[in-house]
């Protein structure tokens, strides 16, 4: 069958159209837009009427993309800025309902854990015993062994750390300091937890791959399975971190929607790297939009 996801992010809309065979599947279409839900979200206060016309004009595109290509079932599930924000669930319904959809759900950190690590696995090599994913978002960061035995969501985004602690153009060593003071802080209960390798999706990783390989058009299939050293990170962390945002926004394999945003979701990824006591992380592109895809292909 032909099937649709939509993942509704505190940063992107990202819609992926795919033929599903079984566990399967062979991509048609990926499209990806910033309407950025959690720009200045807090707990409970309502989503920014520019950004909920932006995700619901690039919503009706995609979902428009999608019956192009002959999509029988779509699904759309958004995540951390639905959640926080005291109008998420009507919102999320009325993407719905004025789309027609086949369903739209807001899901917990649990749920995203969860999917996220069957999209991580569809597309995986390697050995996976004792291994962690980890999900970092505009506005948490989802944690979860691959075996599907534990998982945990984190308050750590990408956009809320860069609102919080980087206003300077480049940031200053002091906003870069309480930046990693912030992520520590944040990753302090995973002090102490083993694993043998972290597999690391969604878009600050893929940027990751990105900068590596150095792309100019980017291609899923190279991120993938993408070992990048702590090394490496560190290096790029620091390249991108001198540079104003004018000229972030230049650089091959960073999108230019994201060069505001990157050096917050690098810290975090770095910060994962040295509280687990790795040297090296795997790359993945496939993640929470491909669990959606296959969720709603096997229900």
């Amino acid at each position: 069958m032909i099937a649709a996801a939509l993942d509704l992010g505190s940063n992107t809309l990202r819609l992926l159209v795919a033929s599903v065979e079984a566990d399967d599947y062979r991509d048609l279409a990926r499209c990806l837009a910033t309407p950025r839900l959690g720009r200045g979200l807090r707990p409970g206060e309502l989503l920014a009427p520019e950004a909920k016309e932006a995700a619901r004009e690039h919503a009706g595109a995609f979902v428009a993309r999608a019956r192009e290509l002959g999509a029988q079932r779509i699904a759309l599930a958004a995540t951390q800025a639905c959640r926080l924000a005291l109008d998420g669930p009507d919102f999320v319904a009325s993407l719905g309902s004025d789309l027609g959809l086949d369903e739209a759900m807001i899901i917990g950190g649990e749920e995203e854990a969860a999917l996220s690590r069957a999209g991580v696995l569809s597309r995986l090599q390697g050995d996976s015993a004792g291994a962690l994913m980890a999900d970092v978002g505009g506005g948490s960061t989802e944690i979860a062994s691959l075996d599907g035995s534990w998982s945990q969501s984190l308050p750590l985004g990408a956009v809320s750390l860069s609102e919080a602690h980087l206003s300077g153009d480049p940031p200053s060593p002091a906003e870069l300091a309480a930046l990693r003071d912030a992520v520590a802080e944040g990753l302090r209960g995973l002090q102490g937890h083993e694993a043998t390798r972290l597999v690391a999706t969604a878009g600050t990783a893929a940027t990751v791959g990105a900068l590596l390989l150095g792309m100019k058009v980017y291609e899923p299939g190279r991120v993938n399975n993408l070992g990048a050293g702590l090394n490496e990170l560190d290096e790029q962390l620091s390249r991108l971190s001198a540079l104003p945002l004018s000229q972030r926004r230049q650089v091959p394999g960073l999108e230019p929607e994201r060069a505001d945003i990157i050096l917050a979701g690098m810290a975090i990824l770095k910060g994962l790297l040295l509280v687990l006591r790795l040297n090296q992380m795997t790359v993945m592109d496939a993640g929470l939009l491909e669990g959606i895809l296959l969720k709603l292909a096997a229900a």
